[in-house]
């Protein structure tokens, strides 16, 4: 059936000119199904068995193109994966119209797959995504979760009632080998790209479920309806998948436009009313976070100061503990591989150095530490087997003791202005025998047990969040109490991934609201990279607080390319997002992540629009 004759979706798509007259896919040499679901639900061309397995969806005739099929709660259904499906290469499109509400608070899943191996995979897409651990809002595409070969968005959960209830056009692409990535368009956009090198990932160990997340034995369904679903054998590139989007929609245009409009709007309206101190100087905070540790040389000190100056950030958070070592002078905890060396051949303290040059230039510095995550074989008797890997046993209160003290003694022995708490949560879920028998002796239940049940709502297990909750809050406590009883003007920031109370809480630890509320935290930094900001969740994460002004959202100012390299974003990007966020969101200022890929061409563009005037750090603080 490789032959059927038939307009290539190729050909349609090199074809297409502004007024051509849009149509339904058709079969090309690379199809491997394609099924229009207009007069049954067996697909119209298969390369395997064309058969569709129903569990209640429905044929309608509103479809993108003539029928479609619905697909609401326990309704699916799916077709075999052997020749339908190649999991080394490969793009799947179809149309989607949801039946969501705005701001899409419930998970939906529209397509899943069981994959082998042992332990087994899968290959999922789910709008809503591990909602415990701050993946709610986000469409997730995991191709296969064993290799890590995942990514995301939050375009959905941006979108207006009139524009989420329309058809879009979503498509999937993946490719394994030295080039590895997998990545999601939206409307001709692509939206979600992850890249890995010399990746191999599972077979097909079931069926592809549509419709539903059946193939994990979940509960979440598509709830809408789904036309014209097509599976090619090879990858489409990004000027391939937004043709045949133009080739199918003839609203193209103002669709693209309209998915925009989210920044156009706030960026249109009025210039911000900033506060000013008695001088005229305004008050800003804009924090700027470095990751790598050039500082740590003092002849780069001067030129990051400078650079920090000439772009207008006035807040800077350099990373000094990455989970393998300290990046400053400890007199007995060893650093970082390669820093010893640098360390004893200097008559001077970098970290001091750094933070006394900063603060001449009317610059503060906050050390960002990864508190709980563990990079190389650093303290063993701060982990058991069944510790969640790449991270410290956060139960372990000889851990808790040492990492605060190691943070407090940063605190004592260094004129810091803040510190900034990443990975501040367990990782997951500590199976080892301790673990086990302290929940035993908390909850008088088995941990195995209580992580398996879930309320009536389908919430965690709250023994689970609690238990979770106690080992990484107490840990912010300290932090907060004992820092600023040697300072206290110390401000307090966590990077985080918060949510408003409807949704499920984290099951990791990091619940940033409780920690606003007790005045322990003072800035929330909303980690938020992608092009597209989650305006919708922030909103609903501010509405919900009485401290709105400590949740900062965390802009990025890095791409992936279609290859997956990483670039500087386009400056004129960065500064309309810096803009957008110190606009729309008032309160404790304004953060970039990344200090390595800053680049001149977003300098300039942030000078001509957010930060042309200098500012003095402002800080509000729930505490008072």
């Amino acid at each position: 059936m490789r032959g059927i004759a038939g307009i290539a979706l190729v050909a349609v798509t090199a074809a297409f000119v502004w007024g051509q007259e849009t149509a339904a896919p058709t079969v090309d040499e690379h199809t491997l199904l394609l099924a229009h679901f207009d007069e049954g639900f067996d697909a119209d061309y298969a390369a395997g068995d064309a058969t569709a397995q129903v569990n209640g969806a429905e044929l309608v005739g509103e479809g993108k193109w003539g029928g479609a099929l619905r697909l609401g709660e326990g309704q699916d259904l799916s077709f075999a994966a052997e020749g339908n499906l190649d999991m080394a290469a490969g793009t799947l499109m179809f149309w989607f119209r949801p039946d969501w509400q705005p701001g899409v608070p419930r998970s939906h899943g529209l397509l899943s797959m069981g994959l082998d191996g042992d332990p087994p995979g899968y290959f999922v897409l789910s709008q809503g995504w591990w909602e415990s651990s701050g993946g709610a809002g986000r469409m997730y595409f995991v191709w296969d979760n064993q290799a890590y070969m995942h990514c995301s968005t939050q375009a959905f959960a941006n979108m207006t009632a009139e524009d989420l209830g329309r058809w879009h056009h979503i498509a999937l692409t993946w490719q394994e080998g030295a080039r590895a990535f997998n990545a999601i368009y939206l409307d001709g956009e692509r939206v979600a790209h992850n890249a890995k090198t010399d990746i191999t990932v599972r077979q097909p160990a079931s069926r592809l479920f549509v419709g539903s997340d059946r193939a994990q034995d979940g509960q979440r369904w598509a709830d809408g309806l789904l036309d014209e679903l097509v599976i090619l054998d090879r990858p489409m590139g990004d000027a391939e998948v937004a043709a045949v989007f133009r080739a199918q929609e003839p609203d193209w245009a103002a669709i693209q436009a309209r998915r925009w409009a989210w920044l156009t709007d706030v960026l249109e309206g009025p210039e911000p009313e900033l506060p000013r101190a008695q001088d005229g100087t305004l008050l800003e905070s804009r924090a700027l976070l470095d990751e790598g540790c050039p500082w740590t040389d003092p002849d780069e000190i001067p030129g990051i100061v400078a650079k920090l100056k000439r772009a207008g950030f006035n807040v800077y958070v350099p990373c000094i503990w990455h989970g393998r070592g300290t990046r400053w002078p400890h007199p007995t905890e060893a650093p970082e591989s390669g820093l010893a060396e640098r360390f004893a051949a200097l008559d001077v303290d970098p970290l001091a150095e750094l933070i006394a040059q900063c603060h001449a230039a009317g610059i503060e510095v906050h050390p960002w530490f990864c508190v709980v995550k563990r990079e190389r074989d650093l303290h063993p008797e701060f982990v058991e087997e069944g510790t969640p890997s790449g991270f410290f046993d956060a139960h372990r209160p000889e851990f808790r003791d040492f990492i605060v003290g190691l943070m407090t003694d940063v605190v004592r022995n260094y004129e810091v202005d803040g510190i900034n708490l990443d990975y501040i949560r367990t990782g997951g879920l500590c199976r080892g025998e301790l673990c086990r028998a302290e929940y035993r002796e908390r909850f008088g239940t088995e941990l195995e047990e209580d992580a398996q049940t879930r309320t009536e709502e389908g919430r965690p297990n709250p023994n689970i969040v609690a238990w979770q909750d106690e080992a990484i809050g107490e840990i912010v406590r300290r932090v907060a109490e004992e820092g600023r009883a040697i300072r206290p003007g110390l401000i307090v920031s966590v990077d985080g991934h918060p949510h408003p109370p409807a949704d499920p809480p984290d099951t990791n630890g990091r619940n940033e609201g409780p920690w606003v509320d007790a005045g322990w935290v003072d800035v929330v930094y909303a980690m938020d990279y992608g092009r597209e900001l989650s305006w919708q969740r922030m909103d609903a994460v501010r509405a919900a607080s009485d401290h709105a002004e400590a949740y900062v959202t965390l802009c990025g100012n890095y791409e992936r390319t279609e290859e997956g390299r990483v670039v500087a974003r386009a400056g004129e990007h960065v500064a309309k997002l810096i803009d957008y966020c110190r606009r729309r969101w008032p309160g404790n200022g304004v953060g970039l992540y990344l200090w390595s890929l800053l680049t001149d061409e977003q300098i300039d563009a942030l000078r001509a629009g957010p930060f042309t005037e200098d500012a003095r750090p402002h800080w509000l603080r729930p505490g008072g």
